[in-house]
């Protein structure tokens, strides 16, 4: 005998998903309720219809409106708190039960949404909201920092900034994005960012629930996005998703992926307007080019037609000249010439000789002189020069006996000796 205990049966899925949906049908409470939350995560699914979730704590339950249903749309914003009419089925194709709603009636602004509500009237009090606070993004950024948490969020903006706009260098700046005490964590990586050497921030999230977006409403979030030192763009949550972070944010995008873009947007259009300037400068270029053609050939033809007119002064002036040698008859003019340089050369010759002459004559009677001062003279006519101590002695009373005297001829000396001097009378 075995002890084996029986085998269990075996469903298939559809048998058992079924099965749990006839449960659920056949509970009469679940048929007709109504339940009261908060709204969060709300979205528009591509069939029309609208999917949300009403939150109690930590629970959830999840909630189909058809559109056809839909007749106030803001009835259940996100954090408003609402009563949600329906019954409760299973949704066969994600394993999992929800809310089919009929209606939905506000009860009153949920906890975060009135906390949102005070906030946005402070700031907007303040001025923070004004177009006129906030700042001109740069027209070509070339180093961007991007605060962030890890996740697909960021991974969208760097991949497709990689592509659109490859030149920029990111700084990526890791923070929390969500949770409690997330907006603290934010707060201090865009004040990181902004003392970082870069030229714009992108504050960037993936999308989320209500809840988990925000800290990007909370004070501490707005007030490091204004006193930011460089501009800030905003990156946060689906399509539809608007925080107080994004109305005091330079300027605000629906996605990570679309703040790439934008950027790629501005590399666009400056190789653009760089493409513009460089045909432009074509343009001017051969527009100058042209213009100085012309101005060659207006000048060319301007010295062409001077260059001629000079020609033809120049040979209307030789002209007159030649008329004017011929009126002059040149062979007389220099067999005049001629006669009179003959002239001048015989007057000129003439003087010369009287010149000559008498200098001539002068000079006779100067020599004449001459000769007659010369002390050599009387010499030749037999007189001699008497000299004492190589002095002329003139008187004899000037020698005693026994002198030594030279006495100079015409040619050569005698030497003596003084016997006796004899005075003059």
């Amino acid at each position: 005998m075995s002890n084996a205990a029986p085998a269990l049966p075996v469903y298939g899925v559809s048998a058992v998903v079924t099965y749990i949906t006839k449960l659920l049908q056949a509970n009469t409470r679940l048929k007709s309720l109504r339940v009261r939350g908060e709204v969060s995560n709300r979205r528009r699914l591509p069939s029309g219809h609208y999917a949300f979730d009403l939150k109690e704590a930590n629970d959830l339950l999840a909630c189909i409106l058809w559109s056809s249903n839909a007749r106030d749309v803001s009835a259940f914003e996100n954090g408003r708190e609402v009563i949600a009419a329906g019954f409760i089925a299973t949704y066969r194709l994600a394993s999992k039960y929800q809310l089919y709603v009929a209606s939905v009636e506000p009860v009153g602004a949920g906890a975060l949404y009135a906390q949102l509500e005070a906030l946005k009237k402070k700031f907007r009090g303040e001025g923070l909201f004004e177009v006129v606070r906030k700042r001109p993004l740069p027209s070509c950024p070339q180093r961007v920092a991007i605060v962030s948490a890890k996740g697909k969020g960021a991974e969208d903006f760097v991949n497709t900034l990689r592509v659109r706009a490859p030149q920029i260098q990111m700084v990526f700046i890791e923070t929390r994005v969500q949770g409690v005490g997330a907006e603290i964590d934010i707060a201090e990586a865009l004040d990181r960012a902004s003392r970082s050497d870069v030229d714009l921030i992108v504050l960037a999230r993936g999308g989320g629930t209500f809840e988990d977006l925000f800290p990007f409403n909370l004070e501490p979030v707005v007030r490091a996005i204004v006193r930011a030192r460089h501009p800030v763009l905003t990156a946060i949550g689906h399509t539809g998703d608007r925080h107080l972070a994004d109305d005091v944010a330079d300027l605000s995008v629906e996605t990570p992926s679309n703040a790439a873009q934008y950027l790629g947007g501005l590399r666009d259009e400056a190789l653009a307007t760089v493409d513009r300037l460089r045909k432009e400068l074509a343009l001017a270029a051969k527009q100058s080019v042209l213009e100085h053609a012309r101005r060659h050939d207006l000048l060319v033809n301007r010295l062409r037609s001077q260059s001629q007119l000079y020609v033809r002064n120049q040979r209307e002036r030789l002209w007159q000249i030649q008329a004017r040698l011929d009126r002059q008859k040149p062979e007389s003019r220099m067999r005049e010439r001629v006669r009179r340089f003959d002239q001048l050369s015989a007057a000129l010759q003439t003087s010369t000789t009287a010149i000559l002459q008498h200098a001539r004559h002068r000079t006779e009677l100067l020599l004449g002189r001459l000769d007659a001062l010369n002390p050599q003279a009387p010499l030749s006519r037999g007189y001699a020069i008497v000299l004492l101590d190589g002095k002329v002695l003139r008187r004899a009373s000037l020698t005693k006996t026994g002198d030594e005297i030279e006495a100079r001829l015409e040619h050569g000396a005698l030497h003596a000796r003084v016997e006796r001097a004899v005075a003059d009378a």
